[in-house]
């Protein structure tokens, strides 16, 4: 994907390839309307949808179709959606024959890239409309369309204020042989310093945010450790109600790491199965092991799963956030009242019979964080520090002598951070790992 932006007119199914009732086939770039026009029985009328015939060469499709003229589009630019009959043929033939008449196949991601160029959307809203798209859960979508819709702009503000700030600084700097005795010291207090406190309030609230934000996006991530045949598998299977991880007897069935999800309560939540930990002189064990801790290390809550009536070594780990005792196999289901299942500190549990999980369900939940902000994966993140630590060290050097000319640096140093945090100045890479979560159609 070049950054140069291109016009020419792109086309690409909208809708999983298959079989289905409708398919929605999407061109867009000057010229859409009046290429399209060429295969259609009669012509396009902008913003307005009609049945029509298009002649594909080889056969004609009955189905309706709409234009949009620039820049009242999704793109930004000229652009056509038909609605043919989900069949691959059809939809291959209208493309091919779209593109024999001068289009070509859009790369994944080109609509809402070009949507981005034309100033449609910024980068952080692109970046939630994957996120909408890849939604598993509700909470996952209503997160989403806040960020997209624009309803989350604490950041949006703090640009503003930076921009205000950097303009009065520049002003004091150039004109300020002009200005009276008194005057300097006003406009730096009121324009540039006195904003400064608001706009680390507002970047710190966002990057302590950030936990609850990825969590939505990802998942609230789980690691089960344990000595070898605790039921940590059969727990993960208990969780994710599925048949996820392999179950036997054997101790050490369970070699390296394995991933299972569930949804409680609209929330997604992410387990993580791992290897018994255990003092070992097989190779692959210690392997298992390591990665076993590691899985710990990066989980937002660990589980530390014991067996009933076993006494057994403390688990090299200090993250560990629940204790649970397995393979309680005579106890009773308590619900989801998680305090009438805990003994010394620790949720008596089977696996197996299913027994108590939907308590420790309720626990895993109450430990998510409770707010979100603006932001929510590390691209974002990186921006917002740096933006965070420019402001900070101005804020030391606004109490210096002769401190402005610095100040106005790294006042434009978090500027420029924001700027890349919305794209208004970003890298190729950059904007290629963003457009290329998407599929060809959007």
């Amino acid at each position: 994907m070049n950054i140069v932006y291109k016009n020419d007119i792109i086309a690409a199914l909208a809708t999983p390839y298959g079989r289905s009732a409708l398919a929605a086939i999407r061109i867009s770039g000057k010229g859409s309307a009046e290429l399209v026009n060429r295969f259609l029985k009669k012509p396009l009328v902008t913003g307005r949808l009609e049945f029509n015939v298009f002649d594909a060469g080889e056969f004609k499709e009955n189905l309706t179709a709409v234009s949009f003229k620039a820049p009242r589009s999704y793109t930004g630019e000229d652009s056509v959606e038909l609605f043919a009959h989900g069949n691959p043929i059809i939809c291959d033939g209208i493309i091919k024959a779209l593109i024999g008449g001068g289009a070509r196949l859009a790369e994944r991601g080109e609509f809402t890239e070009r949507a981005f160029f034309n100033g449609k959307v910024d980068l952080t809203a692109c970046e939630a409309l994957a996120d909408i798209i890849d939604a598993q859960t509700v909470e996952q979508l209503v997160y989403g369309n806040k960020r997209y819709d624009g309803e989350m702009d604490a950041l949006n503000r703090t640009e503003n204020m930076l921009n205000k700030a950097l303009s009065s600084a520049e002003a004091v700097i150039h004109y300020s042989d002009e200005l009276e005795d008194g005057e300097v010291d006003n406009a730096v207090i009121n324009d540039i310093y006195g904003s400064l406190d608001d706009i680390i309030k507002t970047l710190k609230n966002e990057k302590d945010k950030f936990g609850g934000g990825r969590i939505v996006n990802e998942g609230f991530k789980v690691a089960l450790i344990g000595v070898p045949n605790a039921g940590k598998s059969t727990l993960l299977n208990a969780l994710t109600e599925s048949d996820r991880a392999i179950v036997t007897p054997i101790a050490g069935t369970t070699r390296d790491t394995l991933e299972g999800a569930y949804v409680y309560k609209n929330k997604k939540f992410v387990v993580t199965d791992t290897a018994g930990i255990t003092e070992t002189t097989d190779e692959v064990e210690k392997i298992g092991v390591s990665r076993a801790l590691r899985a710990a290390e990066i989980a937002d809550a660990v589980i530390s799963v014991e067996v009933n009536g076993k006494k057994t070594k403390k688990i090299p780990c200090e993250r560990v956030t629940i204790e649970v005792e397995n393979k309680c196999d005579d106890d009773k289901d308590v619900g989801a009242d998680y305090e009438k299942a805990v003994v010394n500190g620790k949720l008596r549990i089977s696996a197996k019979n299913n027994v108590n999980i939907t308590a420790l369900k309720e626990k895993i939940l109450s430990l998510c964080p409770k707010e979100v902000g603006q932001i929510c994966n590390h691209r974002q993140y990186d921006c917002v520090c740096r933006a965070l630590d420019a402001c900070e060290q101005a804020k030391k050097e606004s109490n210096k002598q002769f401190g402005l000319e610095i100040v106005t640096a790294l006042l434009y140093e978090a500027y420029s951070a924001i700027e890349q945090l919305f794209g208004r100045s970003a890298d190729e890479r950059v904007l290629d790992s963003v457009f290329q979560r998407f599929c060809v159609g959007k």
